[in-house]
């Protein structure tokens, strides 16, 4: 095997290894129509967004993680670099945050339209 052919795999190994590391935020819960939806379809919708917000969390702890470890292994690290990094993170807690409760009040909102529906029809 030639050197560079040894030095590719070598790099799409690593690459590999610290993708697997890495991350992943959750993919956004389907929410249905509360104004044309089953009880049922907004059951499981809620239960959707339950693990939602669950796998929100273990996305934060996630990153939270990968951050120690990345600052951790700096060489001599200047303050501002590492004010810069806690600065990145806290964007991201606040993204994801804020993205969680929009899932909520969207899902509340559909909540709202079905109990009108029911109203409207004396359900």
């Amino acid at each position: 095997m030639t050197k560079i052919a040894k030095i590719t795999i070598g790099s799409v190994l690593i690459l590999t290894a610290s993708l697997s590391l890495a991350c992943d935020y959750p993919s956004r819960p389907k929410i249905p129509d509360g104004s044309t939806a089953s009880k049922d379809e907004l059951l499981a919708a809620k239960d959707g967004v339950q693990s939602y917000m669950e796998a929100v969390d273990e996305y934060l702890t996630c990153v939270e993680t990968e951050e120690k470890s990345a600052a951790a292994a700096l060489d001599n690290p200047t303050s501002e670099e590492l004010q810069r990094r806690d600065e990145m993170l806290s964007k991201k807690f606040d993204a994801a945050n804020e993205e969680k409760a929009l899932v909520g009040e969207q899902f509340n909102q559909q909540i709202r339209a079905y109990n009108a529906k029911l109203k409207e029809t004396g359900e």
